[in-house]
């Protein structure tokens, strides 16, 4: 039955991206004050934050083999998410064992394999989600993502601050790691396309990726979440430091945030299809400028509880939309390398924006550090101008899969 089939396809998604928010929800909220406990300096947690990060740049590689050659014969997807998910639950089993101050280089390598696994997975579902959804159904599956990483990050914002608070640091680890062994009982949900009922994988694609609209593209999704997680990831330890908020609060807090991101993530998908790509992309560069602003003017700790849900609704919002016009400039032919770029942009943002929030928060502060984000996020408008002036389609039109090539 095909409602039957959907239900299993949107579980698997909402599931492993569910999975990977917790993940994210570890390393954005909490990594920081974890390895504060050991006394490192902003610097040296802004480079192991860098260095993690690099596979989720690397991922277009990954993309590209996904693209190219079947794993083990077994597909071109599916064995990439095993892999991946194994990867990433071995890597956070080890890592309460290894000191990041007597065996720093060891954590560093402990966690560039965590966030291996994690991008190698990732960018298998996304090839996958987009060779196996109709266009008409990947607002969907964008709404269960997007909403399996929000409440991921409600869920284990509790439960992880609950954990940090007793002083149980190892727990929060291990339970990421159950999470992505079981993870592994839900490959069966879904199914991959036979590459004979695809388009095949075409060199020629590639020349989409030099074209100007695109390369403006992905210089949006490399400084809006620049912006947007270097803001979130200070955030928490911003209120610890800053107003003396103990952990309890934070979880909560994160739980609020997470709240926010559900809200804002699912009204992305109607306002989009409402106003059009054009409009959103403009209204993101908007709401998310002001809501980092607003952190940056927090006068108590606690505004922080209606800064920090409207701050999660606009990181949602923005989440939603920059992944359904991704998904409209992806090649079929290409189709997992291609969005992997585009991801990757983001995440060499990400990564960049880890360090330099080190650098800012240690020689400026935290509030000067959220009016320069602020300002990034608002230059988004002029990016987002010139876009739409090369690609006057975007804003109107769908595309069927056969059109899918960026013109």
């Amino acid at each position: 039955m095909p409602g039957a089939t959907n239900a299993r396809k949107y579980s698997f998604f909402g599931s492993i991206y569910f999975v990977e928010g917790a993940v994210l929800t570890m390393f954005s909220t909490y990594m920081i004050i974890y390895l504060r406990r050991f006394n490192l300096t902003f610097t040296q947690i802004g480079v192991i934050s860098s260095i993690s990060l690099l596979p989720t740049i690397l991922k277009i590689f990954i993309g590209a083999i996904s693209d190219k050659w079947s794993l083990f014969w077994k597909g071109h997807r599916k064995p990439y998410i095993f892999v991946g998910l194994v990867l990433q639950g071995l890597g956070y089993i080890i890592l309460p064992y290894v000191s990041p101050v007597e065996s720093y280089g060891l954590f560093v390598t402990v966690s560039f394999c965590i966030g291996l696994g994690m991008a190698t997975y990732d960018t298998t579902t996304d090839g996958l989600g987009i060779d196996i959804t109709p266009v008409a159904e990947r607002g969907n599956v964008q709404a269960f993502c997007v909403g399996g990483r929000a409440l991921a990050a409600v869920a284990f914002g509790i439960a992880f601050g609950l954990l940090a608070a007793k002083g149980l640091w190892k727990y929060a680890f291990w339970l990421i790691a159950v999470l992505s062994f079981i993870e592994l009982g839900a490959l069966p949900f879904v199914k991959e396309r036979p590459r004979e009922e695809q388009p095949k994988f075409a060199w020629a694609a590639f020349k989409e990726l030099v074209k100007p609209a695109y390369i403006i593209f992905v210089l949006i999704g490399t400084f809006f979440p620049l912006a947007l997680y270097s803001s979130y990831s200070m955030l928490s330890v911003f209120l610890k430091e800053g107003f003396g908020v103990g952990m309890n609060t934070i979880a909560l807090l994160s739980a609020v945030f997470g709240i926010g991101q559900v809200v804002g993530g699912l009204a992305g998908g109607p306002l989009l299809k409402r106003f059009g790509r054009k409009a959103s992309l403009y209204t993101t560069a908007i709401v998310t400028a002001l809501a980092t602003l607003f952190l940056a003017l927090l006068p108590s700790s606690g505004l922080a509880w209606l800064v920090v849900p409207l701050f999660g609704a606009a990181f949602g919002y923005y989440s939603t939309v920059y992944f359904a016009v991704a998904m409209d400039f992806a090649d079929p032919r290409i189709a997992a390398f291609m969005f992997a770029v585009t991801m990757a942009f983001g995440n060499v943002g990400i990564s960049g924006g880890s360090a330099l929030s080190g650098v800012l928060v240690d020689k400026v502060g935290f509030r000067p550090m959220f009016m320069i984000y602020a300002g990034v996020n608002l230059l988004m408008i002029v990016l987002s101008f010139v876009v739409f002036r090369l690609r006057k389609d975007l804003a109107h039109k769908v595309r069927t899969p056969e059109l899918a090539v960026a013109g």
